[in-house]
């Protein structure tokens, strides 16, 4: 199958929005910058909006590969994450990541590997809607409530207890610069996957765009993920020492 322009490029886009979004969090949290409107309430909505974005470009297109392929690349996720983890706590303690969104999206994989067959039998169009509302109605688990769009029910605390971090149930100590457990993210990656197969009867991949500047940044996404913090940090570090 051909490269899907039009995917890599919405994949290339999230990167650069990533990107510019951890650029602005060294610069205030790490660099002490005053930039206003960078805080993390005000930039919330935009957090979520990459975070949500990779979820979704990487579920629709699970559909694009073998079901073997997903397994793997579920498991490379996985360690990768185990790796962050490692060297964060070594390397910035302040700032560890424990379960971020390489573990989320590795875990989502591995899980979607076993459930995709299990649910071949339904309707796309009935579960990929049935996914999207069980992310929204658990999005805030982390934090103890459950979300009915009518009224938020608060989740006996015994559930956190035990730091069931990697399921959403951290205990009070667990911290994490970047968090993203199987619940609710599991949940927007089988929206993806079941998107991507409403796109893919209704030949939306045949459409394959153009090859364009963001296209090519988005087939390079996790090598992108992996060394940015890096580039950005060493970049800011040259230039504030050179500057003082």
């Amino acid at each position: 199958m051909k490269r899907v322009h039009s995917l890599d490029s919405f994949r290339g886009f999230t990167i650069v929005s990533m990107v510019l979004y951890h650029l602005f969090y060294d610069l205030v949290y790490i660099f002490n910058c005053d930039i206003s409107f960078y805080t993390i309430e005000n930039v919330r909505p935009w957090q979520i909006s990459i975070a949500v974005s990779f979820f979704t470009i990487s579920g629709i297109s699970a559909t694009l590969s073998e079901r073997g392929k997903l397994l793997k690349r579920g498991l490379i996720l996985t360690l990768l994450g185990i790796l962050i983890t490692l060297v964060t706590s070594v390397a910035i303690p302040d700032e560890r990541i424990v379960f971020g969104v390489l573990s989320g999206l590795g875990a989502s994989m591995i899980i979607l590997y076993f459930s995709a067959k299990a649910l071949g039998g339904f309707d796309e169009r009935f579960l990929a809607p049935i996914f999207l509302v069980l992310f929204l109605i658990f999005y805030s688990i982390s934090s103890g409530v459950v979300n009915l769009f009518f009224a938020e029910i608060p989740v006996s605390e015994t559930l956190y207890e035990h730091n069931l971090f990697f399921l959403g149930f951290p205990s009070r100590e667990f911290t994490s610069s970047d968090y993203f457990p199987l619940i609710p993210w599991v949940f927007i990656y089988h929206f993806g996957y079941f998107l991507g197969l409403y796109l893919k009867k209704n030949d939306f991949f045949g459409i394959y765009g153009r090859e364009n500047i963001l296209s090519k940044i988005g087939r390079h996404s996790l090598v992108i993920y992996l060394l940015h913090q890096v580039v950005i940090y060493m970049i800011l570090y040259l230039f504030f020492t050179w500057w003082r």
